[in-house]
């Protein structure tokens, strides 16, 4: 090889360069991988070229199936997802399961959820976060779930870490009466200002308790057996699936 043709190649070597480190970036930028714990899942996502550091949605490339601690969630190709700055999956929208792009069979303290759901995942640990039953967004209704032969009409399930709030949070609306096991009687009072009111269910796995509490100035009425009459409480608390009546605070 010539000195001329060195030249040549290293001259066009120097110029293209600049391009071939150019299309690399652009691949890894509009093609972004994200995780779900040991699951890497590619993405195509061209608003990631305008990325400010808070994350990004894009489209999923492939079919995934995710393993959470209440289920699986499948997630089918070009499935809209959210991913944090951390690089982990963060929200899955409602969208993907109306649409078909994605599944699950989640049961949550036997409760099935239905498929209409928005799932949001924590940062780091991947677990659960939230599900929202009834997305504001498309104005959609709680929908009714069964919880302990119970039903209740649900628009979000919460799970906190340990020694947060509680472990599992659901906001519902509930049919007007439920019978614990030791026959107290629970009188949710359904309207407040002429809306259904809405009521936070809180689970302590640990502490083996349920602690209901009513939005605003809310209340919920219980009569126990050797009562005659429905008193009225702020928050009233029981032993899970519905179990004996422990105590309540009282409206006043």
């Amino acid at each position: 090889m010539t000195e001329e043709k060195r030249k040549s190649m290293r001259f066009w070597f120097f110029m293209s360069a600049p391009l071939v480190v150019g299309i690399l970036v652009f691949l890894f930028t509009v093609f972004p991988a994200t995780n779900f714990n040991d699951t890497s899942i590619r993405m195509y996502a061209p608003g990631r070229l305008s990325f400010d550091g808070r994350g990004f949605r894009g489209r999923v490339l492939g079919n995934h199936v995710l393993e959470t601690e209440f289920g699986e969630i499948v997630l089918h190709r070009f499935a809209r997802i959210y991913s944090t700055r951390y690089r982990n999956v963060g929200i899955i929208e409602e969208v993907n399961f109306t649409r078909g792009r994605a599944s699950h069979n989640l049961v949550v303290e036997g409760m099935v959820i239905p498929q209409h759901v928005e799932i949001t995942f924590r940062s780091f640990t991947q677990q659960l976060a939230r599900l929202e039953i009834a997305p504001e967004l498309l104005g959609r209704y709680f929908q009714e779930l069964i919880l302990s032969s119970v039903p209740l009409n649900v628009g979000r399930i919460t799970f906190e870490p340990p020694r947060s709030a509680a472990d599992i949070m659901i906001h519902f609306i509930a049919s007007e009466y439920v019978t614990l096991a030791d026959t107290t009687q629970i009188y949710f009072d359904r309207l407040q200002n002429g809306l259904p009111m809405l009521r936070v269910l809180y689970m302590y796995k640990e502490d083996e308790r349920w602690v209901i509490t009513a939005a605003g100035a809310g209340m919920t009425s219980v009569r126990r057996l050797v009562e005659t009459e429905f008193t009225k409480y702020r928050s009233i608390t029981f032993r899970p699936d519905w179990g004996e009546f422990i105590e309540g605070v009282l409206w006043e």
